[in-house]
């Protein structure tokens, strides 16, 4: 049986951004979610990489290690543990260094209206007729446009079934029992790469497959207004190209870009998780029921939003308390204050439900001296938020007397500080 869709058995999915040539920034990630090749019991055994394209860097930053990562890349690729696209840097390189079969001239000569640039950066790496780079090059051609693993999706920059239906015939389609790794005959390609003989329409801006190609790995934007293509998605679909400058997050139910910049400074190589191949529970075919917020996002040095929420918190409180003025009260009056405050927040207060005597390693100690000098400062509003904040934020609690208990403490330790200023 023939398709375009790519079969995958119980398999999560993890679709990884541009890298840019960062393969410092590709092991890292992979480590990040414990997928070694050399080890059988790390998550390669159901885990499968989705490189979104653009595996080269258009342009000069540090680190760059093409070759390596290439290398690595097509490894991976070839023994079953990932799929790569095409992305529109590598087919701006097939452009530069490719031949018209007929005229002898590039794809892309220099100041085509296709493309005005200068000779891309990857090119540079290699002296004129130098074999690697054409079997690189080669490499590339044979890279799917777009893979569909009929729950989800994915495409170097924009999905449109309209521009997909076209562009169906010039594709390689290989029967479903073929291998999705790239051939030693570079003349088959794979599954869902663009055969070899339409590569010349491809750059031929006469040629509707010009246009084709440009909606797949160029679309202009990402915006998702009215008449754009991915606004009618009813199938989630992966993209990469677009750099994002933000957190981590999707762009809707069924769209969500992982280029978050990788080629820039420390900015992280990103990828979605998608488990849905490996839950049961829901129906591969039924991908109308799919839901991108079903996916995560992995990268290096992820904070939770729990634990970012918790240190901004603390960070704030602490602030909020050192701005407190001064109040001049007697060292034994403090200390009688601060025992007070301790049984306070024990007894009336208590969010954790601890039921417990202050002791020096209860889970309240810290707070006693803030809370004291906010009760000092005779602002029960002020000392209400800290502890309603504290216990939501810090402590992590979720009782639903919680703002109540704080609102009786506030009242009760500031009316009993203003006898400590008497």
């Amino acid at each position: 049986m023939h398709s375009h869709k790519q079969q995958i058995d119980n398999t999560s999915l993890y679709f990884i951004g541009d890298v840019y040539g960062r393969l410092d920034k590709l092991n890292d990630l992979l480590t990040e979610i414990d997928f070694d090749i050399e080890d059988p019991e790390s998550s390669i055994q159901f885990v499968k990489l989705v490189f979104c394209g653009n595996l080269i860097a258009a342009n000069e930053a540090e680190n760059i290690e093409h070759i390596a990562l290439l290398s690595f890349v097509k490894e991976l690729v070839d023994k079953g543990h990932a799929f790569c696209l095409l992305g529109s840097n590598e087919f701006e390189a097939i452009g530069w260094s490719k031949h018209h079969p007929i005229t002898d001239t590039p794809y892309l000569p220099n100041g085509s209206t296709e493309t005005n640039k200068l000779t891309p950066l990857f090119l540079k790496e290699f002296a004129q007729g130098d074999e690697q780079l054409f079997q690189w090059i080669d490499w590339f051609m044979a890279l799917p446009i777009y893979l569909d693993f009929d729950h989800i999706r994915a495409i170097h920059a924009c999905w449109d079934e309209s521009v997909i239906s076209q562009l169906n015939p010039y594709l390689c389609l290989l029967t479903q029992e073929s291998t999705s790794t790239i051939n030693t005959d570079s003349e088959k390609g794979s599954k869902n790469a663009l055969s070899q003989q339409f590569w010349p329409a491809a750059f031929d801006e006469t040629h509707p497959l010009s246009a084709m190609m440009t909606s797949c790995l160029n679309y202009t934007v990402l915006e998702l207004i009215e008449h754009h293509p991915h606004h009618q998605l009813s199938t989630p679909v992966v993209i990469g190209h677009y750099p994002q400058d933000s957190f981590p997050d999707i762009q809707n139910e069924h769209l969500v870009c992982v280029n978050y910049n990788a080629a820039v400074g420390d900015y992280p190589l990103v990828s979605f998780a998608w488990h849905q191949g490996r839950k049961k529970s829901i129906e591969v075919s039924a991908s109308e029921s799919a839901k991108l917020s079903l996916g995560e996002f992995c990268f290096i040095d992820q904070p939770s939003a729990e634990e970012h929420i918790a240190d901004g918190v603390e960070n704030l409180l602490a602030g909020l308390v050192e701005l407190l003025p001064k109040t001049e009260i007697s060292h034994t009056k403090s200390e009688q204050l601060k025992s007070h405050v301790a049984d306070c927040i024990c007894a009336d207060w208590d969010p954790l439900d601890l039921n417990q005597h202050m002791h020096n390693h209860h889970a309240y100690r810290q707070l006693i001296e803030p809370i004291a000098l906010l009760a000092l400062a005779q602002d029960s509003e002020q000392l209400c938020a800290y502890l309603a904040i504290v216990a939501r934020y810090q402590l992590e609690t979720d009782n639903d007397n919680l703002e109540n208990r704080s609102l009786k403490v506030a009242f009760k330790l500031t009316r009993m500080a203003k006898s400590y200023l008497d």
